[in-house]
């Protein structure tokens, strides 16, 4: 039986006791700022009918909700394990360690344009990054080639680490009007040719 991890972007909230035929319940033993933090990524992943319902409720009913909506992501609802849910809570840690922002107010790696994307597309096949170009802001692309072709443009307006996508031929994602603008026609041709 697989173990549920206390996550790290919500510390010491999970107590996950387990026997031998189901695993535990991370829901019920989690505390009001715990289910508020196991909820907030979901935002990514949400439909319509489940926006705007989670604030309104109960301790309980919270508990309900996050229930309702794992189950009914469960690849496989007639086993114990939810893969669906423990795939995206181990993606929440990654981005957590990976993308989380710095600054007056530290930001969670869920909550940045490179967190989101990895949260709603996955780790990206291939990787461009040009942490320090010498005649342009810093920049990443990311492309995905699995299943359908994707492309992520991010720079560092910033020059402190914090990455915004600029630029994506995800139609459901948002590019900026003037992201030709924020590369120097190098960076330009670089990200085309990636």
């Amino acid at each position: 039986m697989v173990r549920w991890l206390a996550l790290a972007f919500a510390p010491a909230f999970l107590v996950a006791q387990q026997d031998s035929t189901r695993p535990a319940d991370s829901f019920g033993a989690a505390t009001p700022a715990g289910l508020d933090s196991l909820y907030a990524p979901l935002l990514y992943l949400m439909h319509d009918d489940e926006r705007g319902l989670y604030g309104g409720l109960t301790t309980e009913g919270k508990r309900a909700y996050l229930r309702r909506f794992w189950k009914r992501r469960d690849p496989t609802p007639d086993t114990p394990r939810n893969e669906a849910r423990e795939r995206f809570y181990n993606r929440v840690t990654t981005v957590n360690r990976l993308f989380r922002e710095g600054g007056a107010a530290e930001i969670p790696g869920w909550r940045t344009d490179r967190g989101r994307i990895y949260l709603k597309y996955g780790p990206p096949d291939r990787v461009l990054r040009r942490p320090n170009p010498s005649s342009t802001n810093p920049y990443e692309v990311w492309r995905y080639v699995r299943a359908r072709q994707r492309k992520f443009l991010f720079c560092d307006l910033t020059r402190f680490g914090n990455y915004a996508l600029i630029w994506s031929d995800e139609q459901l994602e948002p590019t900026r009007s003037d992201w030709r603008l924020l590369l120097s026609p190098e960076a330009l041709k670089d990200v085309a040719r990636f």
